[in-house]
């Protein structure tokens, strides 16, 4: 009987994607904030931008924490189905928008996303959707006039 020898190797595609999608938040905050004439300008770009980004390097490192951790103990496993049924929602979801508009699409989305990550409360999954849902799309379309296909809003 022979053990599995199978290391992961180091996750450099999500590393160098994130740090460089990191960079490009951080060069169009600077852009924006450089060709400012006022705060008004920049006030919604710059924080959303330093958002993105300290997500972006939050992630970097549980990448890297994750890969050390398991670096060692790695036994060939395979993509959850969980993760192939997250994107083939997400594919849905993006062809579905400019049909069933943004806000009911959000909705099914994100009901559906959270039934797939194992949530099974009717309650939950429906004021999650109608929540998120409408903080969002109000957002978008009234806060920054942001023209998107809605149904119901």
């Amino acid at each position: 009987m022979t053990s599995s020898t199978f290391s992961r190797s180091f996750p450099w595609g999500n590393v160098l994607f994130s740090l460089t999608l990191a960079g490009a938040f951080f060069y169009y905050a600077h852009g924006v904030h450089a060709a400012a004439r006022g705060a008004t300008d920049w006030v919604l770009v710059v924080p959303v931008a330093g958002i993105g980004i300290a997500s972006l390097l939050v992630i970097t490192g549980t990448k890297i924490v994750d890969w050390y951790r398991e670096h060692a103990h790695d036994s060939g496993r395979t993509v959850p189905v969980k993760t192939l049924l997250f994107m083939a929602l997400l594919v849905l979801y993006v062809g579905a928008l400019p049909f069933i508009g943004f806000d009911i699409g959000s909705f099914v989305f994100l009901a559906l996303t959270l039934y797939v990550q194992g949530e099974k409360r009717w309650w939950v999954l429906l004021g999650s959707g109608v929540l998120v849902s409408f903080v969002v799309v109000l957002v978008f379309v009234q806060l920054l006039n942001v023209r998107l296909p809605t149904i119901l809003l």
